[in-house]
């Protein structure tokens, strides 16, 4: 099997997570990783409430730079992964796409929009590949909800909607990129690609305006510059209506995420668990296929590995986030290996799930203004938007 020299840049419980799932795949061999912080390389780790050792006990033969620049030309990779907080992932793709070497980048893809332009550029000019590691884009019941797709079940999507609801102040204390501060206030839904990702694919068509509401900060009075919860509304050029829930200031005990389709000929829903209680299920109903007219239950969670996933990549599943992790990072190898001209999750697609928050969020900063939405493959108009904004439209020193 072919092998590919891989590091990371990027060093937290997920970098390190994800760099040693990563290693286990045979195409892959792990030469490199660099943090700012070199003490992750060597401290003990935690994940889901498990203790690991170091990676540098576990990897003697992983090299440790300091400086990511130095990796990139003394470590000689042919893959890096971007696994730095959420605000910074773009510049790390753009030098290593520069230098022809592939990318499999966090999302979000990028935290302003002339970050995506120059990463968009980035790319067009490099002979090396990128894949955007979109975690719900693994999940199984998302593939049910793409096959019910695919095979005409749901007719034409008319309105689709998602929540995210995450109570994150417990991370903000290990994580302070998480916590809100007057300088950096990103409201909700900015980070919208969990949500939007699964709905994008389903549709063939890209949302083009916006208009987003916050509720401002009801639960941490000493952060009133927080956003508790946006409600986002999406168009489509046709009409396709898109409504997204964020929150990562709340006291809800259940589950994240939550989709609903409602389509010309079907609808698709599934509920994350409500409570301590594991509840959640996924269903459908169609009027195209005899004996489910009605509400159907669907026998699909979050692991993306059927018995036949299984046997291609001759893995027993498992991983983050419900086995979407190495699933994900699977694809990405088999796509490499196949010099397949697109990668599973494509830049285009990373791009248009992570640039509509960008712009729900100039929306919150003008009290729930509509705005077009572009993209980088819109050169003219994308530009305009990047020279009109008033204020970054990631929400920093706003």
């Amino acid at each position: 099997m072919a092998e590919f020299r891989l590091c990371i840049v990027g060093l937290g419980h997920r970098g390190r997570y994800m760099f040693r799932e990563a290693c286990q795949i045979p195409a892959f061999k792990g030469v490199a990783a660099c943090d700012i912080q070199k003490e992750l390389w060597f401290e003990e780790t935690f994940h889901n409430g498990n203790k690991s050792p170091s990676l540098a006990s576990q990897m003697p033969d992983v090299t440790f730079y300091e400086d990511y620049d130095e990796m990139l030309e003394k470590a000689k990779p042919d893959i890096v992964m971007v696994e730095t907080p959420a605000h910074c992932h773009a510049a790390f793709c753009i030098k290593a796409l520069e230098k022809g070497i592939h990318v499999y980048s966090d999302i979000p893809s990028v935290a302003t929009l002339k970050e995506g332009k120059d990463l968009w550029e980035a790319f067009q000019a490099s002979d090396a590949k990128l894949m955007t590691g979109a975690t719900t884009m693994g999940w199984g019941f998302v593939h049910s909800l793409q096959d019910l797709h695919r095979q005409g079940l749901l007719g034409k999507p008319a309105i689709l909607e998602a929540e995210y609801l995450h109570d994150c102040r417990y991370l903000w204390e290990e994580t302070p990129w998480r916590k809100p501060t007057s300088q950096t206030h990103f409201p909700p839904c900015y980070y919208c690609t969990h949500s939007l990702g699964p709905l994008l694919s389903v549709l063939d068509e890209e949302l083009s305006e916006v208009t987003c509401i916050t509720s401002g900060s009801h639960h941490t009075p000493d952060l009133p510059y927080a956003n508790d919860y946006t409600c986002a509304l999406f168009r489509t050029p046709s009409g396709v209506l898109v409504r997204m829930t964020n929150s990562f200031i709340n006291n809800w005990k259940g589950g994240l995420h939550s989709y609903r389709v409602f389509g010309t000929e079907g609808c698709f829903e599934h509920l994350s668990n409500r409570g301590e209680k594991q509840s959640e299920r996924t269903t459908f109903s169609s009027n195209k296929l005899t004996g489910v007219e009605k509400i159907t239950e669907l026998p699909v969670g979050f692991s993306p590995f059927s018995e036949a996933v299984k046997k291609k990549f001759k893995t027993i599943g498992g991983g983050g986030h419900g086995g979407a992790d190495p699933y994900l990072m699977l694809r990405f190898a088999e796509a490499l290996i196949n010099k397949d001209k697109e990668m599973p999750v494509s830049l285009r697609q990373g791009l248009a799930m992570t640039l509509p928050g960008l712009y729900a969020s100039e929306s919150v900063f003008r009290n729930g203004e509509k705005l077009p939405i572009h993209y980088p493959w819109e050169k003219e108009l994308f530009q305009k938007d990047i020279d009109n904004r008033s204020a970054p439209v990631s929400g920093v020193e706003k």
